[in-house]
């Protein structure tokens, strides 16, 4: 299992690492691309059967796939092994791309970037521009989609250039902006964002997959909805950015778009209403909650007892590892240990110039609160294995830890201003560093009283 080496420490505190490795693999399997794939796609002699949606397939009908997201190279060699030859051909993007991997059958794989995008995520999109171009009516795009895919895909909109992308991007990052703020800006400065795809392939029906790495799942959100309708407004979006950044910093091109945009002199994104949002369905797959069921389940056969405290734990990381901290504090086990589960996606400030991410700065938040409480951990954890711009998933703390740092020399405080939580758990110990686990399905949070 790949938490076990990260959690041996705390073996000489007599924690059950292997229990506690096993409940955090489950919420990894629940999500797992080619498993989830193959749960939800079922193709028998003329029909396509996506999710509960079943779609019929003529003698002349063409399938082309469009894959999007750091599990997209998975999801896609599922739908390789269900439907082969029967592929036209398509695309495939990835954050990753393993070495020599450069199609899947007929499907020809990409590299895209992320969190920001650049010139390989704009040559991916006018790829796809190319892929689903001239489709007829009784064609389908099946669209695998997952998190990840809003930068790795990138098609900036006329007079916007790659450079304004970065800039916005970069900056609605560091701000605190959630992933719906984020995204519903992003969807008005690029063209195959917010149902731009749809267009980009009409009159062809699409049918999407999606593995969900946002809180309750919204299709317009995950990946910036390129096959969905999208209700946000350039007007909304243009609050967003006035709230987080400022239309004075903003480069020029992005306020002047933005302006246009607000007066009706730009065509908005795709609407709820248009009759293209007719002709595409989608079925979340996998999601934040699939996977805590999951691992309450597995953390119920491993002998605890289990609940899931939430699945939209959103807000700044380092108030939520304060939270967590309280609820640990206040509970008490009665015969066997507890465990609850809290899932979600939190946001960080960037005001320092340390190293870190959203899980590294919930565990760090955390630390003092938690100091001698004996018999407790915390375990923070990114679904997809790389918490912001570091290799590490999370990371956990006990009792022990606040005092292992004042040994040290070191005060949690001053690594949470410089937003600093990866060098903080470096050194001190605690860090979970697993690899990409080639899925996203947001953040997992464990407190554990035993």
């Amino acid at each position: 299992m790949k938490f076990l080496k990260s959690l041996k420490p705390l073996q000489a505190q007599a924690y059950p690492v292997q229990s506690i490795s096993r409940i955090l693999q489950a919420s990894i399997e629940a999500a797992e691309p080619f498993r989830v794939v193959e749960h939800n796609l079922l193709f028998i002699e003329d029909q396509l059967q996506v999710g509960s949606k079943t779609f019929l397939l003529y003698p002349t009908s063409r399938i082309v796939t469009v894959a999007i997201g750091k599990a997209s190279i998975s999801m896609a060699e599922a739908v390789q092994a269900i439907l082969g030859d029967r592929i036209e051909k398509g695309i495939v993007v990835c954050k990753h791309l393993p070495v020599g991997c450069h199609s899947i059958g007929k499907m020809e794989v990409l590299q895209g970037s992320h969190p920001v995008p650049d010139d390989k995520s704009i040559e991916a999109a006018l790829r796809i521009e190319q892929l689903v171009g001239g489709l007829t009516a009784e064609d389908i795009v099946l669209l695998l989609i997952s998190g990840g895919g809003s930068a790795l895909v990138c098609r900036p909109a006329d007079e916007i250039t790659l450079q304004d992308m970065q800039a916005v991007t970069s900056a609605l990052l560091k701000s605190g902006a959630s992933i719906n703020e984020l995204n519903a800006v992003r969807k008005h400065l690029d063209l195959i964002k917010g149902g731009g795809l749809l267009k980009m392939a009409r009159p062809a029906q699409v049918a999407g997959l999606v593995i969900s790495d946002v809180v309750n799942s919204p299709l317009d959100v995950i990946a910036s909805g390129p096959g969905v309708p999208d209700p946000s407004t350039f007007a909304e979006a243009t609050s967003i950015l006035e709230k987080y950044v400022s239309l004075d910093d903003v480069p020029a091109t992005v306020r002047e778009r933005f302006i246009k945009g607000c007066l009706g002199e730009i065509e908005e994104t795709l609407k709820p209403d248009d009759p293209m949002a007719a002709r595409v369905s989608h079925t979340v797959a996998a999601s934040n909650r699939v996977s805590a069921e999951a691992a309450m389940k597995a953390a119920q056969e491993e002998g605890f007892d289990a609940e899931i405290i939430t699945c939209e734990m959103v807000g700044d990381a380092r108030l939520a590892g304060e939270a967590l901290a309280d609820k640990l504090l206040n509970r008490r086990v009665k015969g066997r240990p507890w465990v609850g589960i809290a899932g979600g996606e939190t946001t960080v400030k960037v005001k320092g110039n340390g190293l870190g991410g959203r899980n590294l700065e919930v565990a760090l938040g955390a630390v003092r609160k938690l100091s001698g409480l004996a018999d407790c951990l915390l375990v923070t954890q990114a679904t997809d294995g790389e918490d912001g711009p570091t290799d590490a998933a999370g990371a956990y703390v006990t009792g022990e830890t606040l005092e292992k740092a004042i040994s040290l020399g070191i005060e949690p405080e001053a690594y949470l201003d410089n937003n600093d939580a990866y060098r903080f758990f470096e050194k001190v110990g605690g860090l979970i560093v697993t690899g990409p686990s080639g899925t996203n399905v947001n953040d997992l949070n464990y407190i554990f009283r035993f």
